[in-house]
């Protein structure tokens, strides 16, 4: 029985790893707008609504866009979630993303480190990139996040998280869609 298990879970491992790029659909990006910023994403991603009743709970903080790939894999697909909040004193863009990524280092379960580097948004802000894996609870696979910080019109701080698949080894491509985020 063991060994059936082992098997089945060897088998599931090479699909997920196979797939790990099939939830990126190469059908050019598009540019996504809301009343205040715009970001490029991949054209087969949708929006989603509040209505769709899967957008999670957030406190003091707004929903400015979400958006999936359409295709699932093992229930889970490829998202960006870009968060809003109006701030109270000022700062940037990097020294706001470095505190984010303080605080998911204590929100999120069993977070493992992939790195940081700088990100230059097409706005030419620079901030900072981290990459991490972790669990959003007890009952969530872990997940590979990308996350990074924007602030626009020094009062309004974005957050934008990319979830993937932990079997994604290059990031660039994530990486990319995150830099394409301005201000309007």
């Amino acid at each position: 029985m063991l060994k059936k298990i082992f098997i089945t879970s060897l088998i599931l491992f090479t699909l997920v790893w196979c797939w790990e790029d099939s939830l990126w659909v190469s059908t050019g990006l598009k540019t996504t707008n809301t009343e205040d910023i715009t970001i490029d994403l991949p054209s087969n991603w949708k929006i989603i609504k509040e209505k769709d009743d899967i957008l999670p709970k957030v406190k003091n903080w707004k929903i400015e866009l979400a958006v999936m790939s359409e295709k699932l894999i093992n229930w889970f697909s490829n998202n960006i979630l870009i968060l809003s909040d109006d701030l109270s004193k000022t700062t940037t863009s990097k020294e706001f993303s470095m505190l984010n990524n303080i605080w998911a280092q204590s929100d999120y379960l069993d977070y493992t480190n992939l790195g940081s580097k700088e990100i230059k948004f097409a706005d030419e802000d620079v901030s900072m990139l981290y990459i991490f894996e972790a669990k959003y609870n007890l009952d969530t696979p872990k997940l590979k996040f990308i996350q990074t910080a924007h602030i626009c019109n020094m009062n309004k701080a974005y957050f934008l998280t990319l979830a993937i698949p932990t079997t994604v080894k290059d990031t660039t491509k994530y990486e990319y869609l995150l830099s394409t985020f301005k201000c309007k």
